[in-house]
C-alpha cells in the first residue's frame, strides 16, 4: 500500500488531509481507523484501486494500481497524472461530477504504462466523513476491446461479403453472355480460320475474369460446396510436393503436427485452396527466402478459451497454421488484410483477392481465421480454426463425375423454355440452342413462362434463371411440374451457393452456375433430358 508522504498508515495518529480539520485538532478515531481498514482493504483486492481526497489529490494506491499505471512515486499526484494528457480533462472532469452528484462515474481511458491501449476507469463518491473523497479503480479492458474489433471486423467483413456477392452475380451474368458468344464464333471460325486465334484468346481471358468472380464468390461465401469428411494431415501431405513448387528452392518448408482422431467437414477442393493461398502469400511476404511451417493440431473444447479467440464456440475444432518467417503485418494494416482487392504488392502484382478468398471459405465451412505475429521472431502465424467431426468408420465414396463427352447433336428437334429476365443472355442463349437445332420459346420472366406453360405448347425442358423479379427459379420450377409433371428442369445462376439451390437439388433439378461455356449448357441439358425423350 502507498501512502501520502508525510502520513504514517499504520497508527492513529495520521493527520487529515488539507482543509478537513483546523489546524491543530486531529481527526476523529473512527474517521482514522476507517482509513486504516480501507488501506488494508485496497491491499488486499488485485485490482488497482486509489483512494482521492476531494481535490482529487491521491491518498492511498495499491500495488495493482502503481503497477497499471506504471508509476512507483503517483501517490500525493493529481488523479489526472494516471491518465495520459489526452484524457486528463475527462478523468478531473469524471471526478467532479463523481463527487457532486455522489454517483459512480465509468471512462474509459488510456494509462502512461499503456498509451495505445484503454483501460476502465471508475471513480465511486465514498460518504461523507469516510477521511476520503473517492475511491478511483480500473479494470483492463483489453481482451473487452478485443472482442469488439473482432466482432466489428466481422461484421465489417459480411457487409464487403455480401457488396462482394451482388457484383459478382452481375458480373457473372455479363461473362455468361461474352463466353456464349465467344463460342458461338469459335463454332463458325474453326482451327485454321485468320480469326480463330484471336477468340481463343477472348475465351482465355473470360476464363481469368472467370476465376476472379469464383474468388469474389468465395470471399462473399457463395461459391458452391461439396463438403466430405476430410484429414488435414492427409491432404497437407498430398499438396506437400505442389506447395514445394509454388514455394521455390529458398524456402524451407515443414509440415509438423501429432496424429489427430477427428476430420473436418470441408470441400476439399476449397481447403486445398485455403492451404495454397496462405503459402503463396507466405512466400510473397518472405521475398522467396525464408521457412514455412504448416501445423496441424487438434484443439479440444475445454482449451478453447486458451487460445484467446473468444468468438470461438467451445466446441472441438481443428487447427492449421501456416507460419512464416516474413516481415511480418504492420499492426496499421492489419485488420485490412482479408478485405477484398487489399493488396501491398505493386500494381500488376496482384489482385488483392488471395487471402479474402482464403476468409471466405473458412467462413462457408463454419470456421475462423486470424492472423497474429508469432510468440518469437519476425513473420506471421495464419490460424485456420475448422469444427471437427469424428471420423467416419470407413471412407466416403466419391461421387463420379458427370460425362461432359455428350453427342450435341442429339438434342436437335427439344423444344426449350429459356426463362432469364436479362436481355442479352436470353437473346445469347436462344440464338445459341437454335445453333444446335433447337427450338427456343423465351420468357422474359416467371409470369409469362407459367402463362406459357399452363398452355397448350409442348415443352421438352425448363431452362430457368434462379434470381428474377417475383418468384425465383426454384418456385417457378416448383409451379412448373405441378402443371407440367415430369418436365425436365435446368436452373442456373451467378449465385453458387444459396438455399434455393440445396433445395433444388432435393427435387432433383440440375443446377449450373455462371459464368458457363456454350458446351457445359448443352451438357446440363442433355444431363436433365431422359435418354428416351433425347432417341425421339
Amino acid at each position: 500500500m502507498k501512502a501520502i508522504p508525510g502520513r504514517n498508515s499504520a497508527t492513529a495518529e495520521w493527520l487529515p488531509g488539507p482543509g478537513e480539520y483546523p489546524r491543530g485538532v486531529a481527526a476523529p478515531y473512527s474517521t482514522v481507523r476507517f482509513r486504516l481498514i480501507a488501506g488494508e482493504v485496497i491491499m488486499s483486492v488485485p485490482l488497482a484501486m486509489g483512494l482521492t481526497d476531494a481535490n482529487g489529490m491521491l491518498m492511498i494506491v495499491n500495488e495493482a494500481f502503481c503497477a497499471t499505471v506504471g508509476r512507483e512515486d503517483i501517490v500525493g499526484n493529481n488523479v489526472e497524472a494516471i491518465v495520459v494528457a489526452d484524457y486528463r480533462t475527462t478523468i478531473g472532469a469524471a471526478h467532479d461530477r463523481a463527487l457532486a452528484d455522489q454517483t459512480a462515474v465509468e471512462i474509459s481511458a488510456a494509462v502512461p504504462n499503456r498509451p495505445e491501449e484503454k483501460l476502465l476507469i471508475r471513480v465511486q463518491p465514498l460518504p461523507l466523513g469516510a477521511g476520503f473523497a473517492a475511491m478511483v479503480s480500473m479494470r483492463d479492458i483489453r481482451e473487452q476491446l478485443r472482442v469488439e474489433a473482432q466482432v466489428a471486423a466481422a461484421t465489417r467483413m459480411q457487409a464487403v461479403g455480401q457488396l462482394a456477392g451482388g457484383v459478382a452475380h452481375d458480373f457473372n451474368n455479363i461473362l455468361t453472355a461474352v463466353l456464349m458468344l465467344n463460342d458461338q464464333l469459335l463454332v463458325r471460325h474453326p482451327p485454321g480460320d485468320d480469326d480463330h486465334d484471336d477468340l481463343t484468346e477472348i475465351r482465355r481471358n473470360g476464363q481469368r475474369a472467370a476465376a476472379l468472380v469464383e474468388q469474389l464468390l468465395a470471399f462473399a461465401r457463395q461459391q458452391p460446396q461439396r463438403q466430405r469428411p476430410l484429414d488435414v494431415a492427409d491432404l497437407i501431405d498430398g499438396l506437400r510436393p505442389l506447395i514445394s513448387q509454388l514455394l521455390g528452392p529458398g524456402v524451407a518448408l515443414s509440415v509438423v503436427g501429432p496424429p489427430i482422431d477427428v476430420v473436418v467437414l470441408a470441400d476439399p477442393g476449397q481447403l486445398e485452396q485455403i492451404i495454397v493461398n496462405l503459402a503463396v502469400n507466405a512466400r510473397d511476404a518472405m521475398a522467396g527466402m525464408g521457412r514455412l511451417t504448416i501445423a496441424v493440431s487438434k484443439v479440444a473444447a475445454v482449451d478453447i478459451m486458451a487460445e484467446g479467440h473468444r468468438i470461438i464456440p467451445a466446441i472441438d475444432h481443428v487447427l492449421i497454421q501456416v507460419i512464416d518467417s516474413g516481415t511480418g503485418i504492420a499492426p496499421a494494416i492489419a485488420g485490412k488484410i482479408f478485405e477484398p482487392f487489399f493488396t501491398t504488392k505493386p500494381v500488376g502484382q496482384g489482385t488483392g483477392l488471395g487471402l479474402s478468398t482464403v476468409y471466405g471459405i473458412v467462413k462457408q465451412s463454419n470456421g475462423y481465421v486470424f492472423a497474429t505475429p508469432p510468440l518469437t521472431g519476425p513473420g506471421t502465424v495464419f490460424s485456420v480454426y475448422l469444427p471437427a467431426s469424428p471420423r467416419p468408420a470407413t471412407p466416403p465414396v466419391p461421387s463420379p463425375a458427370m460425362n461432359s463427352t455428350v453427342d450435341h447433336g442429339r438434342l436437335a428437334g427439344l423444344s426449350v423454355l429459356l426463362v432469364e429476365d436479362d436481355t442479352a443472355i436470353r437473346l445469347t442463349f436462344s440464338r445459341a440452342l437454335r445453333q444446335f437445332g433447337m427450338s427456343v420459346t423465351a420468357a422474359s420472366g416467371p409470369d409469362p413462362a407459367l402463362e406459357l406453360l399452363a398452355s397448350d405448347a409442348h415443352f421438352d425442358i425448363l431452362v430457368s434463371d434462379v434470381m428474377m423479379p417475383g418468384i425465383d427459379g426454384v418456385a417457378l420450377a416448383a409451379r412448373a411440374t405441378d402443371l407440367r409433371p415430369g418436365l425436365p428442369i435446368v436452373l442456373m445462376s451467378g449465385y453458387s451457393e444459396l438455399p434455393l439451390h440445396r433445395a433444388a437439388d432435393a427435387r432433383g433439378m440440375r443446377f449450373i452456375a455462371k459464368p458457363f461455356s456454350l458446351a457445359e449448357l448443352l451438357d446440363a441439358i442433355s444431363d436433365a433430358i431422359p435418354v428416351a425423350a433425347r432417341e425421339n
